[in-house]
């Protein structure tokens, strides 16, 4: 498992983000009646019938208002592409959570299960196309026969679809961790990290400061050097703020550097090629006399590879189109 995922694991373990998520990111009114007070985090990790364990993600539990438990199963497993069978691997974690409330005789009254809602955390470059229900993958045969398609469904949230302006607009810290996650330059970074600072002011924040700050150290804006060890587990508002606002300081320096770093090489290497092109352009004249513009042109603008290639054939070339191919 990569840093992110750790890192995200580490994230979610917050109540208050995965309250947040749910209240930022779900647009349904039933999601008023939920008991947020009530948010516990369950074991996922389940053992078949064959004693074979698998471990799911995340697992929280919560109520409704009547009392009624719900569970949000978060899957907080990051990939480059999407997945497309993704609906068929929720069923599966659906089906074995479900034999696990079972066997702990977690049933409400009348032996019904609970509701179980899958929750896929997406961030890759791509927007996410698979189908969103087990049903949509499996072809239709007849329409009778329909009826035995299973179903089961997942919401994504796909956070690279929102845009800035949104994410900003929200007074949510699971839309700024969505900003932050966006490829900003250090101002925007700021903002954001600003953001952070006025909504975890008090002592009850302390986890998700830690969080964060982990987060944002080791995968966010990593390389400068700091360590796990360096992140206080009691960390205040003013020393997560000062932490941080090092840490973009830092990294811009290295950004800086790197880009400088890279203008050199890369004016190194225009000058290598501008010396090249003048060099083939002399030889050429020497060898067939004048050389026409459409020529002359087409050697200040080829790259290191094709002057190599026109040198060599230079060598045994009789007239200067053979040199270029033509």
């Amino acid at each position: 498992m990569g840093l992110h995922d750790l890192s995200y694991r580490l994230l979610f373990s917050e109540p208050r983000l995965v309250e947040e998520l749910i209240r930022g990111f779900f647009k349904e009114s039933w999601i008023e009646r939920l008991d947020f007070t009530t948010l516990e985090r369950m074991s996922a990790v389940y053992v078949t019938d064959d004693l074979q364990a698998r471990e799911g993600d995340m697992v929280w539990k919560l109520r409704f208002d009547d009392g009624r438990p719900v569970y949000i199963c978060l899957l907080l497993e990051f990939q480059s592409t999407p997945d497309r069978y993704m609906a068929i691997r929720m069923m599966g974690y659906d089906a074995l959570f479900y034999q696990e409330l079972i066997k702990r005789g977690e049933l409400l009254p009348g032996g019904k299960l609970p509701l179980v809602i899958p929750i896929v955390l997406y961030n890759g470059k791509t927007p996410w196309w698979p189908a969103l229900d087990v049903a949509d993958l499996i072809e239709s045969v007849d329409p009778e026969a329909d009826e035995f398609s299973p179903h089961c469904k997942y919401r994504v949230i796909d956070e690279r679809r929102y845009p800035l302006a949104e994410l900003e607009r929200l007074w949510n810290v699971a839309a700024v961790l969505f900003w932050l996650e966006k490829p900003l330059e250090p101002e925007g970074l700021r903002r954001g990290i600003a953001r952070l600072v006025e909504l975890l002011p008090g002592p009850a924040d302390r986890g998700l400061r830690h969080a964060f700050a982990t987060w944002l150290i080791r995968v966010r804006i990593p390389g400068i050097g700091r360590k796990i060890e360096d992140i206080p587990e009691n960390l205040g508002v003013e020393e997560f703020a000062s932490m941080l606002e090092q840490q973009i300081e830092d990294w811009s320096r290295v950004l800086l550097e790197r880009g400088e770093q890279k203008g050199r090489q890369e004016g190194r290497q225009e000058g290598r090629q501008e010396g090249e092109a003048r060099l083939l352009l002399r030889l050429l004249e020497e060898k067939f006399g004048a050389v026409d513009a459409r020529s002359q042109s087409r050697v200040r603008e080829a790259d290191a590879d094709r002057l190599l290639e026109w040198g060599a054939r230079l060598i045994k070339a009789n007239q200067l189109r053979d040199v270029f191919g033509d």
